[in-house]
């Protein structure tokens, strides 16, 4: 008898249990350049006001080399959920010094929730520190940007 309730107690437990994708939402968003030299990551970019000029060579608050640029997505659900046709979509928009943007897009899904609530979602940006960037971060009819002021120029 153990054997049969347990199975239909499990079921109707995990069916009450899952979040809907609209429970889904968009927490912080922080970027760190890669120093080159330290093997070291800055402090969080977003909403900084440290000049960002030269960056891949070295110059402006970098002080070293930085190309590289990790971008951290924080998402936010139910704890200890898993829902099943959650996602989001990230827009990284990038100005050239000709006023040309170039957009690419990148998809998160697998949305894991533990205890805390929060997922954080990584991305890895190479050569992207030289041209201000915008990030666009939707979840449904949520959106959330930041913005980092990269520059270069002689």
């Amino acid at each position: 008898m153990v054997k049969i309730l347990f199975p239909t107690l499990l079921s109707l437990a995990l069916l009450a249990a899952p979040a809907s994708a609209a429970d889904v939402k968009i927490g912080e968003i922080r970027a760190f350049i890669f120093l080159e030299r330290s093997g070291t990551w800055s402090k969080n970019l977003v909403g900084s006001k440290e000049p960002l000029f030269n960056t891949m060579i070295g110059e402006g608050s970098a002080g070293e080399p930085a190309s590289s640029l990790l971008i951290d997505i924080a998402v936010t659900g139910d704890k200890n959920s898993a829902p099943k046709y959650a996602s989001a979509i990230v827009n990284l928009i990038q100005s050239g010094k000709n006023g040309q943007r170039t957009t690419t897009k990148k998809g998160l899904v697998g949305f894991l929730f533990g205890e805390s609530g929060v997922i954080h979602k990584p991305l890895f940006l190479e050569n992207a520190t030289c041209a201000p960037l915008e990030i666009e971060v939707k979840v449904g009819k949520a959106v959330k940007t930041a913005k980092i002021d990269f520059q270069c120029g002689e």
